[in-house]
């Protein structure tokens, strides 16, 4: 299965994402249909109330299982916080954490599982030390390397200002460690945030393609629509350069957080609002959504089981690329 993914980047069809709280996800499903793959969030020290039993940190009800057992054919797309404790991880007090994250990988075979390994891995909140960090995230990835449908994702949070000012390549862990690339998109769509625009976005993406990597957008979302930005142009300000980004960066999975993170504790307790981003609640919103998102042809919404999309996704690239080839000849 991993040698289809550069394939898929190669055929722009894209997977897309939706998370990132169970009720979310469930609300955007029962209007929009049901995405290829949804977002969850777990950390390894609280890792079974996450996957099996269900949890809430403020931010919505993060349940995995429940998650894929509501919807058995969708990929599950996970974030794995590491933030306080890489040196335990290091020393190997959590190794049977590991052990149960890599048996929740087989439970759920044969969709693919996307695991961010300590995801936004320079945010300058997480404090990963560079080396501890990618020691840990070797530990685990190499935990998961003989799973067939786990995809170790490295995921940089994409602003310009990171974790004491380390470049992003110091927290690079190695070829052999590495499945996808992830990068966030927030603010840097808008183009004039003072914390900076797509390039690093773009940067990072020039760099896993270097290395052979296909990208991911692994976090997404319009920042401050309805509160900070206005609903009237959120569509040509967020939306359209991310979309942009999408098509030009080739990404192979898209997600987006459609959360209205207004109503979530975790996320107004600084002052800071982050706006109601449910493409389903708002009527010229879903209209976008359903005519530049889920009706594109290059484009896939629901899955098959264990990747049967991806399959589907090459062979139609495929057909697109022969098609000049095939009117050449006939001419």
């Amino acid at each position: 299965m991993r040698r289809l993914l550069p394939l898929l980047a190669a055929t722009q069809a894209y997977e897309l994402c939706v998370g990132q709280d169970y009720w979310s996800i469930m609300n955007y499903t029962a209007v929009m249909g049901k995405p290829a793959c949804v977002m969850s969030y777990a950390s390894l020290y609280n890792l079974t109330a996450a996957l099996w039993n269900g949890t809430e940190y403020g931010s919505g009800v993060e349940h995995a299982s429940r998650l894929l057992e509501s919807l058995p054919d969708a990929d599950l797309q996970l974030g794995l916080w590491l933030v306080g404790g890489l040196d335990d991880i290091n020393n190997g007090f959590w190794d049977d954490a590991i052990s149960e994250l890599v048996n929740f990988v087989r439970w759920a075979a044969p969709r693919k599982i996307y695991i961010r390994i300590g995801y936004e891995f320079d945010n300058p909140q997480n404090e990963y030390d560079p080396v501890s960090y990618k020691v840990a995230y070797s530990r685990i990835a190499d935990a998961l390397r003989h799973e067939p449908n786990a995809v170790r994702v490295w995921h940089s949070w994409s602003f310009p200002e990171t974790y004491e000012g380390h470049s992003y390549e110091e927290w690079w862990p190695g070829e052999n460690k590495v499945d996808f690339c992830g990068v966030s998109i927030f603010q840097q769509a808008y183009g004039d945030s003072p914390m900076g625009d797509l390039a690093t976005a773009k940067d990072i993406a020039r760099f896993c393609r270097d290395h052979k990597k296909p990208l991911m957008v692994a976090e997404s979302t319009p920042f401050g629509v309805g509160d900070a930005e206005s609903r009237d142009t959120i569509w040509e300000r967020w939306y359209e350069p991310v979309l942009a980004f999408v098509r030009e960066e080739r990404v192979a999975v898209w997600c987006y957080i459609n959360d209205n993170w207004d109503a979530q504790r975790m996320w107004t307790e600084g002052g800071t609002f982050w706006g109601d981003s449910r493409v389903e609640a708002y009527a010229d919103l879903a209209l976008h959504w359903r005519r530049a998102v889920l009706a594109s042809p290059t484009r896939l919404v629901a899955s098959g089981a264990g990747g049967g999309h991806y399959v589907g996704a090459a062979f139609v690239g495929l057909c697109l690329c022969a098609l000049p080839w095939l009117v050449r000849r006939k001419a």
